[in-house]
């Protein structure tokens, strides 16, 4: 298959092209910087915004005689450093808009496979969250990207998309200190609302990447939601 990817340069999103590559598929991806990535067999990059509907079409066609069969996007918001008190970069609605041009993209393209990287405590997740995590949230900037997906949420409910939204309890990264073991083993599904979530809860940036891509290609959680951890 040949996919669409934003969000491609981020921790998750590199994880994501290893693996589509690695299964002998072909991505395109949409990148505000092309010198972020390396170039590889199989993958073309594109450079502008997701926030711009002409960029994303420019991508639709880039590689030659592939068109997408999906889309997989691993934006997030963007914070002045990693601390959850740095100041927000992201314009508001950065994602939530930046889904809606990919989507609005996508149908006048007759592509309707979307999926999307969310977090845990969106939309109806949010009453399982632990309660130390939802004070967490509420007390930092954290709160301006949990708004955003958030909104994500609510945009992609009222398209025509086949969507699958992916909320990833707290993220590991990888450590390039330390040898990762098991970086890639298979997440744990909770259902919409997460249930069962607990605050030792975590999953890797390899794992996630590797669900991403493989509901994008079996076609599961088809217009649902869910929550995946370790």
């Amino acid at each position: 298959m040949h996919f669409l990817l934003l969000g491609a340069t981020g921790r998750t999103g590199q994880h994501v092209i290893s693996e589509l590559l690695s299964q002998g598929h072909t991505a395109v991806a949409l990148v505000r910087s092309s010198a972020k990535l390396a170039p590889r067999p199989g993958l073309t990059l594109v450079t502008g915004s997701p926030l711009s509907k002409p960029d994303i079409k420019n991508a639709l066609s880039a590689a030659p005689s592939l068109t997408p069969s999906a889309a997989i996007i691993t934006l997030n918001t963007v914070r002045k450093s990693d601390s959850p008190f740095a100041p927000q970069i992201s314009p508001p609605r950065f994602l939530a808009d930046s889904c809606a041009n990919v989507c609005e993209v996508l149908e006048d393209a007759g592509i309707r496979r979307v999926v999307v990287m969310s977090t845990a405590g969106v939309g109806d997740s949010w009453a399982n969250l632990p309660w130390l995590s939802r004070v967490f949230m509420g007390w930092t900037n954290i709160k301006y990207a949990l708004e955003d997906h958030g909104l994500v949420d609510k945009e992609i409910r009222g398209t025509k998309m086949d969507w699958t939204l992916v909320r990833a309890v707290r993220l590991e990264f990888d450590d390039p200190k330390e040898k990762q073991t098991d970086t890639k083993a298979d997440v744990k599904t909770l259902g919409s609302k997460g249930v069962g979530m607990r605050m030792t809860d975590s999953v890797t940036v390899a794992s996630v990447a590797r669900f991403l891509v493989k509901v994008a290609v079996q076609r599961d959680f088809v217009k649902s939601a869910v929550v995946v951890r370790n």
